[in-house]
């Protein structure tokens, strides 16, 4: 975990070296630096295993925050590279039916809460329409530096509790993730801005997974209840240049 993590910083970095360059041959516009603090609405896009119902999700507050620059190459066209720490996850439910006798079953309802934390490098590129909004696009590298995942049976029967329980509800994270920014920032004056964006993930960060018996029976089926899922999430963020 430690490599990905330099080695974002890395091309945090370079970014900014190779920029400053550039900049210096083509634009007399001073470069910028900053800091971003923000909250980011966390959510995911899930993907369930064939026969198994969806997730009902709901999306979650997080924090976000970290170093901005401002890099002019004219005055309409900004490149912004950034490097944040941003929480996302999930509080969502689901409902699965437990058959432990050949004509038995309990309909279970559980609760799953997921809190992620990233740490992000989003080159973003502006273009300034007027004085005070400038549109951004860019990609988004992020590297996964822990999760925090728990389940509960919240429903009418907790039969698993006397019944055969295969395996407990896992999360598995991935360590990468890419995916694209889209947003809109609001300059205030010259050192102060608000800033909104989306984010989408375009991998999969992770999968929420449980074992369930199907039957009771010798030869009854193990059935895998698998949400497999991508991050996004609605971010707003108040920029402070020097």
């Amino acid at each position: 975990m430690k490599k990905y993590i330099i080695i974002l910083i890395f091309l945090f970095c370079y970014q900014i070296t190779y920029c400053q360059k550039d900049v210096k041959t083509k634009s007399l516009i001073p470069i910028k630096y900053g800091v971003k603090i923000g909250g980011n609405i966390g959510n995911v896009t899930s993907t369930p295993n064939e026969g198994v119902s969806n997730i009902d999700k709901t999306p979650i507050f997080g924090l976000s925050g970290g170093f901005y620059i401002q890099i002019a190459l004219n005055d309409k066209w900004f490149i912004n590279p950034e490097i944040l720490y941003v929480q996302k996850g999930i509080s969502a439910t689901s409902e699965y039916i437990h058959r432990y006798e050949p004509n038995q079953q309990d309909l279970h309802k559980v609760s799953h809460d997921l809190a992620l934390a990233y740490i992000e490098l989003n080159p973003t590129i502006s273009f300034k329409a007027n004085d005070k909004f400038s549109l951004n696009l860019g990609p988004s590298i992020s590297m996964q530096l822990s999760s925090e995942y728990t389940s509960n049976d919240i429903g009418e029967h907790d039969g698993l509790s006397t019944h055969e329980e295969l395996d407990e509800w896992i999360f598995e994270g991935e360590t990468l993730d890419i995916g694209i920014n889209v947003g809109l920032s609001y300059f205030i004056n010259d050192n102060f801005i608000l800033e909104s964006k989306f984010n989408s993930g375009l991998m999969k960060s992770g999968v929420i997974s449980k074992e369930i018996s199907t039957a009771g029976t010798a030869n009854n089926d193990i059935k895998s209840n698998i949400f497999e899922l991508k991050n996004n999430g609605i971010l707003f963020s108040f920029i402070y240049l020097f």
